[in-house]
């Protein structure tokens, strides 16, 4: 910006100075802004940018606490869901046999199919891979042979009964011998397997 100073010089010195004094203060205005007021709205715009981020962030970290409660109630009923599967499945011995702790399990299926249960024992027990010192509590599966009576429907009634009310126990195998004395009756060899955990024990 240039000034005629041709022009200032044919004005009366009160107009002259009351000039140069609006050219200064313009000029002051022009660097103040320049040097002032553009870098502040830059930083404003800045900070307002960094507010709307913090806000959205805001937002979510109460969508996340106010989803905890729900999150450990859903995990709690899951644990106790899980518990409770493993309460029913999962066997330990009765009076330090686990053949007793099965009979006790399915003599209530036997009764309701008709099949008459005569003699139970433990057969092969087969162990979890553990560490190499095993802990004082032994994770397994166990076989239990029940052998015993009845038609055959009796026998198939006997086997579904368990396999539905016992999820965990698994029908490992099942012989059933016809009886010439009584052919409408015959000798069955259940084996049902079940995960167990019971003592440590000197495995075969």
């Amino acid at each position: 910006m240039s000034i005629d100073t041709s022009l200032l010089k044919n004005l009366t010195p009160p107009l002259r100075q009351a000039v140069l004094i609006t050219c200064g203060c313009f000029l002051i205005g022009v660097a103040l802004i320049m040097l002032a007021v553009l870098p502040a709205r830059t930083r404003l715009s800045a900070a307002q940018t960094e507010i709307a981020r913090l806000d959205v962030a805001y937002d979510n970290m109460e969508k996340d606490l106010a989803g905890i409660a729900q999150q450990r109630a859903k995990t709690a009923a899951m644990t106790a869901e899980r518990d409770a599967f493993l309460a029913d499945g999962v066997i330990e011995p009765l009076l330090g046999s686990f053949a007793m702790r099965g009979k006790s399990l399915v003599a209530p299926f036997a009764q309701q199919a008709g099949f008459t249960i005569s003699s139970v024992k433990e057969d092969r027990f087969i162990a979890l891979q553990v560490p190499k010192s095993p802990p004082d509590q032994l994770y397994g599966r166990q076989q239990v042979e029940f052998t015993g009576q009845g038609t055959y429907s009796q026998i198939t009634a006997f086997v579904s009964f368990t396999e539905a009310s016992l999820p965990l126990a698994t029908l490992s195998s099942i012989i059933i011998i016809g009886q010439s004395q009584t052919p409408e009756s015959h000798k069955a060899m259940i084996t049902f397997e079940w995960p167990v955990k019971g003592e440590k024990r000197s495995l075969p």
